[in-house]
C-alpha cells in the first residue's frame, strides 16, 4: 500500500451517503493526494456528504465529476477506490483494468495500512450486533478497541489514525467488503462467521457467488489465524474446509471446540478443556438469534484471554445495537420494536420467534433482493397472533403471493401502503392491550428511502413523538 500520498492521483468512484468514502476523502486530503470524486448522484443529493468535506483543508482543489461517470476520469489515476456500493461489473472499472490501474476498496485500503491484528466478523444476519457487543467486551481489558466498518456509526478511516498495533480493531465487514479484499487476498488473524443466508441475488448471480464472497474473510487466513465458525448454520460450517486456520465453533444445540450453550449456561471448550463461562441471566438482549451472536463474540473474547467476569459484566449491560431488534419503549402497554435493517425475511423470521406468542402487529415490506417469502409466509398464516401491514414494493407483492398460495389474505386497506407515517398511522388503529408493534421490513428499503437507516430513524422518531405525546 502506498505510504506517501502527497500527489499521488487518486479517484474515489463513490461519494454516497453513508460516511465511508467521505472519511477516506477526507483522509487523502490531509496527506496532499490528488482527488478525484465520481458518483451518479447529483451534488444536490450528495449535499450531506459535500457540506462535511467543503469544512476540510484542500476541498477546493478536488475535481468532480457528479450526475454521471466520465472514462477519461478512469484512464490517469495511481488509484481508484471502489465504494462497496458500486457493482464489480462497471464498464468504467473495465476501463481502468485496461490501464492497469489498480482498484481497491476501504477495507483494502484499511488492511495495507494498519500493521496489527484485525478481527474481521461477517455473516448474513448478526453481524452487526456480533461486532458491537465484542467491542463491548473487549473494551474491559482492551482500552483502545475500536469498531469500525459497515456499521454505520464507525467508517474504517474515522478511526485509523487512533489505533494502536495491539489495538485489535473489531472491523464488521460486508460481501462487498469482502470481495475487494479477496482481489488482494486478504482475511483478519480473527475470522468470524456468524452465518450465511440467502441474500442479496439482486447483487449476485446466484448464492454460490455471495458464498463465495462471504468465504473470502477466512480464505487468506494461515495456521497462526484463527477461525470462528457458526456451527448451527450449514454454509458458515462448511467454512473450515476452506481455511488454513484453526478453527473454533460456537452452537446453541450442539458442545463444540469453542463456545456452546447448556442449560443456559455458555460453555468454552479449548480442544482440551472445558469451562463455564456466564450464565443467561439478566440480560438486556434476548432471542435465540442474539443469544448465538453473543456466543461468536463470547468465543473470540477467550481466544484474546479476556477473564470469565469481564466477559459477564459486558454481557448484563450489553443492551444491544440501534434499529436491530431495538426495543424502543411501551406506551399504554403496547411494546415497540424497531427492527427496521431487518431486509431478508429470515431476519424478520428470527424477530417473529424471539417475540414468542405475543400478539403482534408487524408493520413489514419493501423492495425486493430475488428472496423466497415462503418460510415468513407460513409462519404469518399459521399463527393468529400476527396481524401484517404491508408498505409498498416488490417485496411485498411477493409476501402477498406466497400469502394467497396459502389462503390467506390481506385486506386491501393495510397492503400497498405508501409511506411508514400512514402505516403507522394504521397500526395504531388496531393496538390492543399488552400488543406488540415491530417493524421488521423483510426487505430492501431503496424505493421508499436512502437507505436501511432512514426508515429505522423515521420510524424511531414516530414512536418517540408518541411517548412526548403521553408524557404532556
Amino acid at each position: 500500500m502506498v505510504k506517501n500520498w502527497s500527489g499521488k492521483k487518486v479517484l474515489i468512484m463513490g461519494l454516497g451517503l453513508q460516511g465511508g468514502a467521505l472519511q477516506v476523502a477526507k483522509w487523502l486530503l490531509k496527506r496532499k493526494a490528488v482527488l478525484t470524486i465520481t458518483d451518479l448522484k447529483t451534488a444536490v443529493q450528495l449535499k450531506t456528504s459535500l457540506d462535511q468535506l467543503s469544512k476540510i483543508s484542500g476541498f477546493k482543489n478536488i475535481k468532480f465529476t457528479l450526475g454521471k461517470h466520465d472514462e477519461r476520469d478512469f484512464t490517469d489515476q495511481d488509484l481508484i477506490i471502489q465504494n462497496p456500493g458500486v457493482p464489480r461489473e462497471s464498464s468504467f472499472l473495465k476501463i481502468a483494468k485496461k490501464h492497469k490501474i489498480p482498484i481497491v476498496n476501504e477495507a483494502v485500503m484499511f488492511f495495507g495500512l494498519f500493521s496489527g491484528k484485525v478481527i474481521g466478523v461477517t455473516g448474513t444476519r448478526g453481524k452487526s450486533t456480533t461486532s458491537t457487543l465484542l467491542h463491548h467486551i473487549l473494551k474491559t481489558e482492551i482500552k483502545n478497541n475500536v469498531i469500525a466498518g459497515n456499521i454505520a456509526v464507525t467508517p474504517m478511516f474515522s478511526v485509523l489514525d487512533q489505533l494502536k498495533v495491539n489495538s485489535y480493531p473489531v472491523l464488521e465487514l460486508s460481501s462487498w467488503h469482502l470481495e475487494g479484499l479477496g482481489d488482494y487476498q486478504k482475511s483478519p488473524h480473527i475470522a468470524i462467521v456468524t452465518n450465511v443466508l440467502i441474500d442479496h441475488l439482486n447483487r449476485y448471480k446466484n448464492f454460490s457467488e455471495y458464498k463465495k464472497a462471504k468465504g473470502v474473510l477466512v480464505k487468506y487466513q494461515t495456521n497462526k489465524d484463527l477461525a470462528i465458525l457458526n456451527f448451527d448454520n450449514t454454509h458458515s460450517k462448511s467454512f473450515a474446509k476452506i481455511t488454513k486456520a484453526n478453527v473454533y465453533y460456537f452452537s446453541l444445540h450442539h458442545k463444540v471446540k469453542g463456545v456452546y450453550l447448556e442449560n443456559n449456561n455458555f460453555y468454552f471448550n479449548d480442544g482440551k478443556k472445558t469451562e463455564f463461562i456466564v450464565k443467561i441471566e439478566d440480560w438486556k438482549i434476548f432471542g435465540e438469534h442474539n443469544f448465538s451472536n453473543a456466543a461468536a463474540a463470547i468465543c473470540a473474547a477467550k481466544l484474546l484471554g479476556i477473564q470469565n467476569k469481564n466477559i459477564s459484566k459486558a454481557l448484563k449491560n450489553f443492551k444491544g445495537v440501534e434499529f436491530r431488534f431495538q426495543f424502543l419503549g411501551k406506551i399504554k402497554n403496547i411494546e415497540f420494536f424497531n427492527d427496521a435493517t431487518a431486509s431478508t425475511p429470515d431476519a424478520t423470521l428470527a424477530a417473529l420467534s424471539a417475540l414468542g406468542d405475543k400478539k403482534i402487529i408487524l408493520l413489514t415490506g419493501g423492495e425486493d433482493k430475488q428472496l423466497d417469502y415462503t418460510d415468513l409466509a407460513t409462519v404469518i398464516a399459521h399463527n393468529s397472533n400476527i396481524k401484517p401491514l404491508l408498505l409498498a414494493g416488490s417485496g411485498s407483492q411477493k409476501l402477498l403471493a406466497a400469502l394467497a398460495k396459502l389462503n390467506y389474505s390481506v385486506i386491501l386497506a393495510n397492503q400497498n401502503i405508501k409511506s411508514l407515517d400512514i402505516a403507522y398511522k394504521k397500526a395504531k388503529k388496531f393496538f390492543k392491550q399488552n400488543d406488540v408493534l415491530l417493524f421488521s421490513p423483510a426487505a430492501s428499503s431503496f424505493n421508499m428511502f436512502s437507505n436501511e437507516f432512514e426508515r429505522a430513524r423515521l420510524f424511531e422518531k414516530l414512536v418517540k413523538n408518541d411517548q412526548l405525546q403521553k408524557e404532556k
